[in-house]
C-alpha cells in the first residue's frame, strides 16, 4: 500500500498553476494574411494560423510532472506491505550458551514448533538461523558476548530484524540480571518461556578484613528467591576451617577450600583502618546521633574504625571520611589536600522549608519502614552531574554525590536531627549509613554470581500484543529512490524538448 509520511508537502503540487499560466500567456494570436483577391478562394478553405502545437503541450506536461514528483519526494513516500500478525510461521529463539539445558526443558514444544514451520534462530545480535541437530552436538561457549547483553536490548534488536507478521517463541533461563534497563515497547507478537537453571545457587566472599583477633568475612549467597549476606569470624589458626588463607607479596587473601566454590578468585583481606572525622560546629546534637551510629557499625562489622572529632582547621589528607556538620563550607585549600578516594559529607545551606514527605532510600537498602521527612533545604534546580543517593517523596534529592578529582562530595539537604526527619530514630539508621562508610560491602552483585529469578508476570515487554490485521511498522519500504530516478528522467526529457523548440 502506497503511503505518504509528510502529506503537508503535497500542497506543493498546486505549483503546477505557474507553468499553466505561463503557457496560456504565451499563446500567440493567429496572423492575418493579406492577398490581392479573394475571388478564387472557397469558403471551406479558410483556416486560422495557431502557435499552440503538440510539442508545447508535451513540454507543459513534463514541467507539471516535475513539480508533482518534487512535491511527492518532499512528502516522503513509502510502500507498506500488507503483511499482518496472522501470517503463519515464526522464529524459535534460544541462546547458544544455554541451548543444551534449554532444549532439555522444552524439547517437545521446540520440536513441535519446528515441525509446524518455525525456524530456529540464536537469541543474540544478528539472530542467525541455526540447525537444531548441529547445536545438539556443539560445545557450550560460556564467554559469548550475548551473555552480557540485556534481554531488553535484544528484544529491541529483534523487533527490527524479524520479518513482519512472524511470531517469536523465546526460551531462556529466568535470571533477573539479564533483564536490565528500560522495558521495551515492541510490535512483534511473542511468547516467552522460562525455567530455573541447574546452577541456580551461588556462594561467594563479598569482603574480608582483619579484626583484633580474627578475620571477619561477609559470605553472600544467591538463590532464585534473593540474596542474603552472612558475616562470619574466621580463626586463622584453625586448619579445619572451610577457608584458605594465602600470603603473597605481602598481601593476604581469603578463598574457599571447597572445590565447587573455588572458582571465585581469592579476595584480598583488608588490613587498613577507616579514619572518620566529624566536624560539629553548632550541630552538637546531630553529631551525637551520628557518632552513636558509627560506633554501632564498628561493633557490628568489627571493622577497624578510628573516629575523631575535629575543628575546622584539623582536616587533612589522613582521613578517609569527613562529616562536615556545618553550613559553613570548608576552605578550598582543605578540600584539595584530601587524598583521592576519600569522602566529604557536607550540610548544604539554603532556605529551610517545612514538608510532609518521606525519605526514599535505594531499592537495595535495608529500609523496612517509612522514614518521615519534616524539613529540608530547598533546591532551586538539581545538578545534572550529581548522582542522587537519597531522595524525598517528590523525587527531589536529599543526598547526592558529586565526584571532583577522585574525591567524593556528598551534599546533604536535611539534617541528622529528629526535628528535621525520622532518620536518626530509625532502628536501621546505622545500617543505612554502612554504604557511605564501607561501600565495598554494598557494591552491586556480580552478574556471574547473581542467580535471582524474575517474576513471570514481568517477562513480557510493553505492548507485545498487536491487533489482528494491523499494519506492522517494520514492513515499510522507502520509495524515494524510485521517484529520484523518475525525476531525473523527466528533467532530461524536458531539457531535450525545450532545446528542440528553441532550435526550430
Amino acid at each position: 500500500m502506497f503511503q505518504i509520511l509528510n502529506p503537508i508537502w503535497l500542497f506543493g503540487i498546486s505549483g503546477i498553476i505557474i507553468p499553466l499560466l505561463i503557457h496560456l500567456w504565451n499563446v500567440k494570436k493567429g496572423k492575418t494574411l493579406k492577398i490581392g483577391s479573394v475571388s478564387l478562394l472557397n469558403e471551406s478553405s479558410r483556416q486560422n494560423a495557431r502557435s499552440l502545437r503538440l510539442l508545447d503541450l508535451l513540454l507543459l506536461l513534463l514541467r507539471c510532472l516535475l513539480i508533482i514528483i518534487v512535491s511527492i519526494l518532499l512528502a516522503e513516500p513509502v510502500w507498506i506491505s500488507s503483511n499482518t500478525a496472522n501470517q503463519e510461521g515464526g522464529w524459535i529463539l534460544i541462546e547458544k550458551d544455554n541451548f543444551t539445558e534449554t532444549y532439555s526443558h522444552f524439547q517437545k514444544e521446540i520440536d513441535s514448533l519446528n515441525k509446524a514451520g518455525y525456524n530456529l534462530h540464536l537469541f543474540e545480535p544478528g539472530f542467525k538461523a541455526a540447525d537444531i541437530n548441529k547445536l545438539k552436538d556443539s560445545e557450550t561457549i560460556n564467554d559469548n558476548i550475548a551473555t552480557q547483553l540485556s534481554y531488553w536490548s535484544l528484544l529491541r534488536m529483534l523487533d527490527h530484524e524479524i520479518p513482519a507478521g512472524l511470531r517469536a517463541y523465546i526460551f531462556t533461563p529466568n535470571r533477573l540480571n539479564r533483564f536490565k534497563g528500560e522495558r521495551p515497547e515492541i510490535v512483534t507478537k511473542l511468547n516467552w518461556k522460562i525455567y530455573i537453571p541447574k546452577d541456580s545457587n551461588a556462594t561467594w566472599i563479598e569482603g574480608a578484613w582483619f579484626t583484633n583477633d580474627s578475620i571477619r568475612a561477609v559470605i553472600a549467597q544467591s538463590e532464585p528467591k534473593g540474596i542474603k549476606k552472612i558475616p562470619v569470624n574466621i580463626d586463622p589458626s584453625n586448619r579445619k576451617a572451610e577457608f584458605a588463607i594465602d600470603i603473597q607479596d605481602g598481601n593476604t587473601s581469603l578463598s574457599f577450600k571447597n572445590a565447587s566454590l573455588s572458582e571465585q578468585k581469592p579476595v584480598r583481606i583488608d588490613t587498613s583502618a577507616i579514619r572518620i572525622a566529624v566536624y560539629t560546629d553548632h550541630f552538637e546534637k546531630d553529631a551525637e546521633y551520628l557518632n552513636a551510629a558509627i560506633r554501632a557499625i564498628q561493633k557490628y562489622t568489627e571493622k577497624k574504625i578510628e573516629l575523631s572529632s575535629v575543628n575546622s582547621g584539623a582536616i587533612n589528607g589522613d582521613q578517609n571520611i569527613i562529616f562536615w556538620l556545618s553550613e559553613k563550607k570548608p576552605a578550598e585549600s582543605q578540600i584539595r589536600n584530601l587524598r583521592a578516594g576519600s569522602s566529604l559529607f557536607i550540610y548544604e545551606k539554603g532556605k529551610t522549608e517545612e514538608v510532609n514527605s518521606l525519605i526514599k532510600l535505594p531499592e537495595h537498602s535495608l529500609q523496612k519502614e517509612e522514614i518521615k521527612l519534616r524539613k529540608r533545604v530547598a533546591i532551586a534546580e538539581p545538578s545534572k552531574n550529581n548522582y542522587t543517593v537519597w531522595e524525598d517523596g517528590f523525587g527531589q534529592p536529599l543526598l547526592d554525590l558529586e565526584t571532583v578529582n577522585k574525591l567524593k562530595l556528598y551534599h546533604f539537604y536535611t539534617r541528622f536531627n529528629p526535628e528535621w526527619n525520622g532518620l536518626v530514630w530509625n532502628e536501621d539508621f546505622a545500617k543505612i549509613l554502612v554504604p557511605l562508610i564501607i561501600p565495598e560491602l554494598h557494591n552491586s552483585v556480580s552478574d556471574s554470581y547473581d542467580s535471582r529469578s524474575i517474576t513471570e508476570s514481568w517477562i513480557l515487554p510493553a505492548k507485545a500484543q498487536i491487533k489482528s490485521g494491523s499494519v506492522l511498522k517494520n514492513a515499510e519500504s522507502d520509495l524515494k529512490h524510485v521517484f529520484w530516478i523518475s525525476l531525473m528522467l523527466l528533467f532530461l526529457a524536458e531539457r531535450w524538448l525545450s532545446f528542440r523548440k528553441n532550435v526550430n
